[in-house]
């Protein structure tokens, strides 16, 4: 093997989701590849994987590489590569962002069958890496406990989007704030009322099993009672069940962004079974952009956030909880989360994290 501490130049591929549509799976094998990418004696590339017929044809490129990096893939695909790896003396390096097995099981979202097939992929990646990454403390504890001790897990945890995070100076450079809502509630939700009410998002999309327990919530909540608030939904479209509610369906991240700049604040009523590996990028993604997040204690999972300071909290206890709002409420409480957003989640803050743990890999080699 080469040396990643001499003259030599060292191979690193990222496999990961495919980059035609921005994902929440997408996103952290992007910031991987964004923070090695101008590293000098590494050559990194990004590798996209939609499928099993996708990576027949990349698969020896994939094991050419010194390092190669499983990130936000199905978990078959990792442990048939990380098995793989193992036999060639290759740097497999999984970055774990969830538990799905766990996942799936609490929620019930599939068959018994394909539950196991999780299980067993998940344990052999983890097994048979050499390099293990999750995106929380509590992953680390979790994977741990089901598939055995070992000392080379590193938690870096999730962190706002490095285009994100320039798509935001971007509108915020183009846009006054007024102008923004306006054509925001005039041309994509196309409510121009709401442009003097409450505007509230519920980024939801539904390919994810704990966002439709979310949206089932948000139904139930008084707050939709309040004529005074508009909530739009993203991801799932249906029709609309009040005159309050909107639903946009899926919007490309540009929409989303410039929605997100335009609303008052965001709503994520999860449910105590909608669990998740890492902190939502949703929240991050409201952080960075000074906005108040209204969601459950579930709904903050991962993040070091307390209620009342960093987000309004919500209990879902049945349909009589009200929750009352102010400005003044909505704009400290989204201070606070922007501070927590940018000493611990940003993108340097994960940039930072990454390139010590890649030190510990080169020095490996």
């Amino acid at each position: 093997m080469k040396s990643g501490l001499d003259n030599n130049t060292v191979s690193m591929v990222i496999v990961g989701p495919s980059a035609e549509i921005i994902s929440g799976s997408l996103l952290r094998p992007a910031n991987v590849y964004y923070s090695l990418r101008d590293l000098r004696k590494v050559v990194i590339s990004y590798i996209p994987i939609r499928s099993t017929f996708d990576l027949i044809p990349q698969l020896r490129r994939i094991l050419h590489a010194d390092i190669i990096v499983l990130s936000g893939v199905n978990p078959w695909i990792s442990a048939f590569i990380a098995i793989l790896g193992k036999i060639l003396g290759r740097r497999v390096v999984t970055d774990f962002h969830g538990f799905a097995w766990l996942e799936m099981s609490i929620t019930n979202a599939s068959r018994y069958f394909m539950r196991m097939l999780l299980l067993v992929s998940e344990k052999i990646s983890f097994k048979f890496s050499r390099y293990v990454i999750v995106s929380s403390p509590w992953l680390k504890k979790t994977l741990t406990h089901y598939f055995g001790l070992r000392s080379d897990v590193f938690v870096i945890e999730n962190a706002v989007f490095y285009l994100f995070e320039k798509l935001v100076r971007e509108i915020m450079e183009r846009f006054e704030i007024n102008e923004l809502r306006t054509r925001i509630c005039y041309e994509l939700v196309k409510r121009g009322e709401c442009r003097d009410k409450l505007l509230f998002i519920a980024p939801l999309p539904a390919v994810f099993s704990s966002n439709v327990l979310a949206y089932k919530e948000l139904l139930r909540l008084n707050i939709l009672q309040d004529p005074n608030i508009v909530v739009v939904i993203t991801g799932i479209r249906m029709p609309a069940s009040l005159s309050n509610i909107i639903h946009v369906g899926y919007i490309n991240c540009i929409n989303y962004t410039m929605l997100l700049l335009a609303s008052d604040a965001v709503i994520l009523p999860y449910p105590s079974n909608a669990i998740c590996g890492g902190v939502r990028n949703k929240i991050l993604e409201a952080g960075y952009c000074k906005k108040p997040v209204i969601s459950t204690k579930i709904g903050m999972m991962h993040l070091n956030a307390v209620p009342n300071v960093h987000y309004i909290p919500i209990e879902l206890r049945g349909t009589n909880h009200r929750i009352k709002l102010n400005r003044e409420k909505l704009e400290n409480l989204a201070k606070s989360l922007n501070e927590l957003t940018m000493n611990g989640y940003s993108f340097e803050v994960f940039k930072r994290r990454l390139l010590e743990f890649v030190l510990v890999v080169l020095r490996g080699l």
